[in-house]
């Protein structure tokens, strides 16, 4: 019988953290205050900063804890959007796809069969997920959980789907830093980040959301109640 409890307990971490992180006493502009005093150490240690800022990513994301972007813009100040944005990618689809594999492991997935046609719904919504900057990391990693995709197609959509988003927040990072060292920040550059983060939102909101939605429901049906009950005790 499958067990449910390191899931429970997954969750329960990712609340608390959560929760912890939004009531904490210290501010978002006194951490922001701190990017400068670091950046010397940063800029002598590249290698150890871009590692740093992967391995921190990846623990985040796996949490789905929502500093996030400040983690983004913390990695844009330091390395620069395009470099801090990529490595801050490459941490939180890292971090997605474990996240997505512990919960492939815990949950029961529905045996009905899906079709080729279902399977590019599937494909095409999970992308839609990853695109929509309003969607939470947990829900995503529910949905790809119960269809099984495949680690592959969990990673290709996790990097193509954050990539807009990340890197914006990377930007508005390294706009932070010109603004702080009296540099002209660069508006037509950070212009174009956001147009394609606006692109992207609304490409998000076009996809086959009721007609997958929908087979989801099904597919549930068709599995039993385990599913439907631990989706409504998660929470998602």
């Amino acid at each position: 019988m499958r067990s449910y409890k390191p899931l429970t307990f997954y969750m329960a971490a990712v609340l608390f953290l959560s929760l912890a992180y939004f009531v904490s006493p210290i501010s978002r502009e006194a951490v922001w205050q701190l990017f400068p005093a670091f950046e010397s150490m940063a800029h002598a240690n590249p290698l150890f900063t871009a590692l740093t800022f992967l391995v921190t990513s990846t623990l985040l994301a796996f949490l789905a804890f929502p500093s996030m972007p400040m983690i983004c813009m913390a990695a844009g100040f330091y390395m620069g959007e395009f470099e801090g944005g990529a490595t801050v990618l490459l941490g939180s689809a890292l971090g997605g796809l474990s996240a997505f594999l512990f919960y492939r492991k815990h949950i029961q997935r529905p045996s009905a069969p899906i079709n080729q046609q279902s399977a590019v719904k599937v494909w095409l919504t999970l992308l839609g997920l990853r695109l929509s900057p309003l969607v939470p990391a947990p829900v995503v990693n529910f949905f790809a959980a119960v269809f099984d995709v495949s680690p592959l197609q969990y990673l290709t959509t996790s990097l193509l789907g954050s990539a807009p988003l990340i890197l914006f927040y990377a930007q508005i990072g390294q706009q932070g830093h010109h603004f702080l060292s009296g540099e002209t920040p660069h508006w037509r550059q950070f212009s174009g980040y956001l147009i394609i983060l606006t692109l992207s939102t609304l490409l998000s909101a076009m996809g086959p959301w009721k007609s997958a939605l929908k087979e989801l429901k099904q597919l549930k049906g068709s599995s039993g109640s385990n599913t439907l009950s631990l989706y409504s005790a998660s929470g998602l």
